[in-house]
């Protein structure tokens, strides 16, 4: 996070220029949010020698403590069960906890309200502070804020003039991961956070894998909350689903996981149209895998140790991606599983966009494949399925081979897997 110090000195040089009822015009316009919701005051905090002042009420019982003024000693008491802190009027020291600490913005009185620096009472409260100042906004964020207060902030809203869907942050400068499909074909983008801010400026694209579906962003932003990751889980573990379906901000859906594989986590908290690139996260808060697909019911997550496995070796800016033509490889990862009832199942990696693919077989790795024809459909076209694409029987020794076809137009075929226990 980037200390409310150092972002100040900019708006500094700003109020050098401006009168002073310009000053009082700009300080009515800041915005505080204690964990990411909005604090009311009765009177506007203001900017004063590079600090914020605000209402000693308004937040010191947001955060939680009793607030007493002695007149006689024109002295702010305030209580809480772990901290006392004694603020006196136009003192540059106060008092916490019996100790004298120095602070560099003093109480004061102005209007008949009692003001107080925002940052020194905050961090002294164990919270941490963080001023924007594209819209004027300090947000506090507490020590005992909840999982799911914690999961959201690392969620954000996208909205590309393509599509809208979700992204997860990686880390606190600007790194971003999304579904490839959210910024498919795009050239603009907005991004959304979970204070309310917004961001739109430059974006690039630093890494791609479009046949996974994964795309990694960077922005121009600093401070960003970055989600804690996780790369090991299990079947029926509780799990959380966080997006903006139907462009939803921050909507929250709870359920376990069904099954895994090393492409994808299925799990039942469900996602919709607008969830596309958003979190899904442990019971501890830790994000496990990236919201990308659903249908018949089942809901889809690429695992974080996919998304963090992509390589950052781009630099596109994002107004390029309209002109970025994809071109699928052959699927990858082709695996045969044996089960108890005789059946040969088959799967493999998807790949993204894929109309339907065709299966080849043969009775040696270096002989003549041929394509293999579907039961259920009478015709040659097979479909991905989770956890295995089809099962066989009676093709023990066999070769297989596939090929996807996108747009159709078929890719390679992939490495060739031999049908054996």
């Amino acid at each position: 996070m980037i200390p409310l110090k150092r972002l100040l000195r900019g708006i500094v040089l700003f109020l050098l220029f401006c009168t002073c009822f310009i000053c009082s015009a700009a300080a009515a316009s800041i915005r505080v949010t204690l964990d990411d919701s909005p604090v009311s005051f009765d009177a506007a905090p203001f900017i004063e020698n590079d600090r914020v002042l605000v209402p000693v009420r308004g937040i010191l019982e947001s955060l939680g403590y009793t607030v007493h003024w002695q007149e006689h000693t024109q002295t702010v008491l305030a209580l809480s069960e772990d901290v006392s802190i004694s603020l006196r009027i136009n003192s540059k020291t106060a008092t916490v906890n019996g100790k004298s600490v120095s602070i560099d913005a003093p109480a004061k009185i102005k209007n008949g309200r009692t003001f107080v620096p925002l940052r020194f009472l905050a961090e002294y409260s164990g919270a941490e502070v963080n001023w924007n100042g594209s819209n004027s906004t300090v947000s506090i964020y507490s020590t005992d804020v909840s999982a799911e207060t914690t999961m959201k902030r690392s969620v954000v809203y996208i909205q590309t003039n393509k599509m809208q869907g979700s992204g997860i942050i990686l880390s606190s400068d600007g790194l971003i991961a999304t579904n490839y499909h959210v910024i498919e074909n795009a050239s603009t983008a907005q991004f959304i956070f979970s204070d309310g801010s917004i961001y739109q400026g430059t974006t690039t694209v630093v890494g791609l894998k479009p046949e996974s579906d994964i795309a990694i962003l960077r922005i121009d932003k600093n401070g960003l909350k970055a989600a804690a990751t996780a790369q090991s889980y299990s079947i029926g573990e509780a799990v959380t689903a966080i997006g903006s379906p139907g462009g939803r901000r921050n909507t929250v859906t709870t359920g376990s996981i069904r099954a895994f594989d090393g492409d994808y986590i299925s799990s039942t908290a469900v996602i919709s149209q607008g969830s596309s690139g958003g979190g899904l996260f442990n019971s501890k808060g830790q994000l496990i895998g990236m919201t990308s697909a659903y249908g018949d019911g089942k809901y889809f997550s690429i695992p974080i140790s996919q998304v963090l496995q992509v390589s950052r070796n781009l630099s596109l800016p994002l107004s390029q991606m309209k002109n970025y033509n994809y071109t699928p490889p052959a699927p990858q990862n082709l695996r045969v599983h044996t089960e108890s009832d005789g059946y040969f199942y088959i799967s493999w990696s998807p790949i993204y966009s894929a109309d339907y693919y065709y299966v080849y077989i043969s009775t040696s790795p270096n002989g003549s494949f041929t394509r293999m024809k579907n039961p259920n459909n009478g015709g040659e076209k097979w479909y991905w399925g989770f956890p295995y694409c089809f099962g066989v029987s009676g093709y023990q020794g066999r070769y297989l081979q596939i090929s996807a076809v996108v747009d159709g137009q078929e890719t390679p075929r992939s490495e060739v897997i031999k049908i054996t226990r």
